[in-house]
């Protein structure tokens, strides 16, 4: 994939890339706007595949192999930056629409869904720990401050991978389930 997109021009790809980021901020602002009503399905699904796909476009086209030369800094940051904001928007978002659906369920079957979201997060957290050690070794990288990620290219999918988009999701369906718990036993 990297070989295709490789042969674009530049111009191409940025436009694609802020087009893409653009469609984001639209399903963002219309999750925001349906958030006090009924969230439809189709837009959460949207968002849900939205960022998976953009964690994709992080973790496997932003992120070049250690071989390839990474020239000058890193200049995906701005990208980064507003998929990060984008994407804890949603987790917020999808927090409080699982908060309000778990609240309407059985007790037991909020505790079945915290339980594997809870799962989920450990498999996840576990499974990027991994990843970070493997990304240490494989580019001789001192991780000592993990707040200079940002500097190399080469480390763009270190927090943008499928380990913590799964985390982002699950720790906020767990979230929403100790919300709706708290709020159940208020009622």
């Amino acid at each position: 994939m990297n070989t295709l997109i490789g042969d674009l021009p530049a111009e191409v790809i940025l436009f694609s890339l802020f087009a893409l980021l653009l469609t984001g901020v639209i399903i963002t602002i219309m999750l925001v706007k349906e958030q006090k009503k009924t969230i439809k399905s189709v837009i959460l699904l949207s968002a849900i595949f939205f960022h998976a796909f953009n964690f994709y476009i992080i973790y496997d086209l932003l992120t070049p192999s250690p071989q390839v030369s990474s020239g000058n800094g890193n200049p995906n940051i701005p990208y980064i930056f507003v998929s990060f904001l984008l994407f804890l928007s949603f987790c917020i978002v999808l927090t409080r629409k699982m908060s309000d659906t778990l609240r309407q369920k059985r007790g037991w079957l909020i505790l079945i869904i915290m339980v594997i979201a809870s799962t989920i997060s450990y498999f996840s957290f576990v499974y990027q720990l991994d990843f970070i050690s493997t990304i240490k070794e494989e580019l001789y990288y001192p991780l000592g401050s993990w707040w200079s990620w940002w500097e190399s290219i080469h480390l763009n999918s270190l927090y943008f991978n499928p380990y913590t988009f799964l985390m982002g999701m699950s720790i906020s369906v767990l979230v929403a389930g100790v919300f709706a718990v708290i709020k159940k036993r208020q009622v």
